[in-house]
């Protein structure tokens, strides 16, 4: 299971390096280490070993007595022996090499996996805020390619990173014995080659952000165009897109290249280092076996030793790639990881759960968006049971109260109460699953009818096959969708498509409406649900609805005065303000802005051709 503990909360805080993170996993990493520590061992022993054979063979050569190794009594026997041991150790070698790769890599793998797990909670987590600062494919670039690139910091990264350090710890200590000298005219190049190493590290932490950056606005170039696909071919606009991607993928292009100059560069550095090595090693070395300083034994184990160093020492330029593109992207994930939502959980909650009752009260409301007042000192009351309507011009704000409402916009204490209750002191999961709410809006997922309508059903509604299915049935008729669904070849069961692509703009405000229905929660939040519907069918929808609130907590926000003539209580808002309260039949007789919004829309109605 996913650890769904939010970032930041007693116990659980974001790791400022990758590697911190990667502790949790460190029974994997032990035992890949364990591998690694006898792998080298055998790989720096087998040179040993054939600095042996090649000694005994020097030695039977001239007749000298062979030192007795494993009860062999004669040069063949001996150099036998030695052969098989090499064999031996080599088989060995590679079976424990394969045993640490997956055990290293099964820690990247799983450390990939719980990110990824909790990415996606702690982006469900957080709200709007965060995610109008944040584009969409910016985010799933972050899921998919940075998410790769720490997996692969975690996996090659950590695996030959431990792998470099053992290898020179095994073997300079034995060059160092074979001969001194000549081991310090081998490391003679790379004080410069380190140096080279880091100036390229930084550049590639550099190159490697903004590809990632440049990958990310490409994604978010298609997600943008496949979501609006028909507004983009209705505008013919297909060409000029096209475009708009082709200098961003142009961009992403540049910024790879740059990057695989800077990782191509740092490689053959790398290997001149190691070049320069060998050469100084084969030029010294071999003047000393001919003065006779130097066996030729020797000469041949130091030169297998710096083979066996050759690859970890090329190698490094890739492991400073992993790494700064892997810590690079951890710092992009950090971002998703670190942010926090700007409606908390109460530090000290004032009761347990959500409060019984969900009367609805707000004190002198204000919301700022930028520098604008969105609404401004909103007092209002609803009681259980009681239907509230609300209605004004066109960037009055009737969203952001309905947002405000249903707990997705923070409010100051002492602002916003339910059932009493301080909204500050309960917990925001509790509230928001006591209230079903139908945005203007409305977004359905990729699924079939019936999975978009039961996602309103909470996991908690202890509900068999039938209870289900009658609660759905009552929902559609609600929301006068029943005879839409006989319609379909496959009812229910038809795939809507990506955000309802399949459907009209009145049927996705009526699934989202059956949704919200469906659900059965205390507290019912319409925003203007029937924007998107012709006027017959909505007033067979009001008819359903009259039925559904019968004795339910509802604040409906429309634009059609229609939709409000059974409310209870009506509230008229202009420029943010409430401006008018009270029975829609007394609004009416006030001669106010209601009435004035009532006699537009009936003359609008009367100049509506006859069907």
């Amino acid at each position: 299971r996913f650890d769904t503990t939010p970032w930041g909360s007693p116990g659980r805080t974001l790791p400022a390096h990758p590697l911190r993170y990667l502790a949790r996993y460190r029974r994997w990493i032990v035992l890949g280490i364990l591998c690694l520590v006898v792998t080298n061992g055998l790989a720096q022993a087998i040179p040993w070993i054939v600095k042996l054979t090649i000694e005994a063979i020097e030695r039977a050569a001239q007749g000298a007595a062979l030192p007795a190794v494993a009860g062999a009594a004669s040069p063949p026997e001996l150099i036998s022996w030695l052969a098989i041991s090499l064999i031996g150790m080599s088989v060995t070698q590679g079976l424990i090499r394969i045993l640490s790769r997956v055990f290293i890599f099964n820690a990247g793998r799983d450390a990939e996996h719980d990110l990824r797990g909790a990415l996606f909670s702690q982006l469900c987590r957080l709200d709007g805020a965060f995610f109008r600062q944040h584009r969409t494919g910016d985010l799933m670039s972050r899921m998919t390619n940075d998410l790769g690139a720490v997996r692969a910091f975690f996996g090659a990264g950590v695996l030959h990173t431990v792998n470099t350090l053992f290898a020179y710890a095994v073997a300079l200590p034995l060059m160092i014995h074979i001969d001194g000298w000549l081991t310090l005219w081998a490391l003679l190049p790379y004080p410069v080659l380190l140096l080279g190493a880091r100036a390229f590290a930084r550049g590639i932490y550099d190159r490697s952000k903004a590809q990632q950056e440049a990958l990310a606005a490409m994604t978010t170039n298609v997600q943008e165009d496949l979501a609006g696909i028909r507004e983009l071919k209705s505008y013919r606009l297909e060409q000029r897109r096209s475009q708009t991607f082709e200098r961003a993928s142009a961009h992403y292009l540049d910024q790879a290249v740059k990057l695989v100059l800077w990782r191509t560069g740092m490689m053959p550095m790398v290997g001149a280092g190691a070049g320069a090595s060998l050469v100084l090693i084969l030029w010294l070395g071999g003047q000393r076996v001919i003065a006779g300083d130097l066996g030729l034994g020797d000469l041949v184990a130091f030169n297998l030793y710096i083979a066996l160093l050759a690859w970890p020492t090329m190698a490094i330029g890739w492991m400073l790639s992993l790494w700064q593109r892997g810590t690079a992207a951890w710092h992009r994930l950090g971002d998703i990881l670190g942010a926090e939502p700007e409606l908390r959980a109460p530090a000290v909650s004032a009761g347990d759960g959500a409060p019984a009752s969900m009367s609805l009260e707000l004190r002198e409301l204000r919301v700022t968006l930028g520098d604008r007042e969105v609404l401004a000192g909103i007092d209002l009351t609803l009681e259980e049971g009681q239907v509230l309507g609300v209605v004004g011009r066109l960037g009055s704000g009737k969203t952001v109260l309905a947002e405000t409402v249903a707990r997705l916009v923070e409010v100051p204490e002492g602002v916003l109460f339910y059932g009493g209750r301080d909204a500050t002191d309960l917990d925001v999961q509790e509230v928001r699953g006591r209230i079903a709410y139908a945005p203007q809006d409305p977004f359905l997922f990729s699924a079939t009818l019936a999975e978009n309508i039961a996602f309103g059903l909470s996991e908690t509604d202890e509900l068999d096959g039938e209870e289900r299915a009658a609660r759905i049935d009552a929902a559609l008729e609600a929301a006068g969708l029943s005879a839409d669904i006989e319609a379909l070849p496959d009812g229910l069961e038809t795939l809507v498509g990506e955000r309802g692509i399949g459907l009209s703009g009145g049927q996705r405000q009526r699934v989202a409406l059956a949704r919200a229905i469906a659900s059965d929660r205390p507290l019912l939040i319409l925003d203007d649900s029937l924007s998107a519907v012709d006027a017959e069918t909505e007033e067979r929808i009001l008819a359903g609805l009259r039925r559904t609130l019968a004795g339910r907590t509802a604040l409906l926000i429309s634009h059609r005065l229609s939709a409000l003539a059974h409310a209870d209580r009506v509230l008229v808002l202009d420029e943010g303000r409430i401006v008018e309260e009270g029975a829609p039949s007394e609004l009416l007789a006030a001669g106010g802005l209601y009435a004035q919004l009532y006699q537009r829309q009936q003359l609008e109605a009367a100049k509506e051709p006859l069907p």
